[in-house]
């Protein structure tokens, strides 16, 4: 399972990056129609750093299998398109998922309370049967216990944590994607 201990020093906190969501080039999808996101999305540097023990959970993705698979699936498909990761990002997020549940599973339980920031904008609705967040109905959160933040919605820039972190990874992405969490612990 691959996960590194990480100090809350580590953890690139700027509220700029809840504004990469949306800018002249690109808006995400999911800007202002999901609690988890911006602009709904609180700043949470205050609130992270009330923890005393923080996990980088992550996920790799082996890109050239995958491009491998789909040429053989779909021959006309361009590697640019494959590459695209509207195709594959439910893959790499269930991935992410299963480490975060394993990194439970070995916890000790020494720690009453924890936080966990994923990557990507929050599933929890749709993965309970509806089509959408409740934040376009102007309604609250159905569950906000289980609300799944990512980590630059609430302010980390993952990009230069993951920089200036020693982890054996590739970056940038080129053969291998990847997917982070952060467990915080208290």
């Amino acid at each position: 399972m691959p996960f590194k201990e990480i100090k809350f020093k580590d953890l690139f906190f700027d509220p700029k990056v809840q504004k990469f969501c949306v800018s002249e080039k690109f808006q995400c999808p999911n800007y202002n129609h999901s609690w988890a996101c911006p602009p709904a999305a609180p700043y949470l540097e205050e609130e992270v750093s009330k923890f005393t023990k923080f996990f980088l959970v992550y996920t790799k993705f082996n890109m050239i299998e995958y491009i491998r698979r789909q040429k053989r699936k779909y021959p006309n498909r361009s590697e640019k398109r494959i590459r695209n990761n509207l195709y594959y990002k439910t893959d790499i997020r269930e991935d992410l998922e299963k480490e975060v549940k394993l990194f439970f599973e070995d916890f000790d339980g020494q720690y009453k309370e924890n936080l966990i920031l994923w990557g990507g904008h929050c599933l929890v609705c749709e993965k309970q049967g509806y089509k959408n967040c409740s934040y376009d109905d102007e309604k609250p959160c159905r569950y906000p216990e289980k609300i799944r933040y990512s980590m630059e919605a609430v302010g980390i820039h993952v990009t230069n944590m993951v920089k200036a972190l020693d982890l054996d990874i590739e970056w940038p992405p080129i053969n291998y994607y990847y997917r982070f969490a952060l467990i915080a612990l208290r």
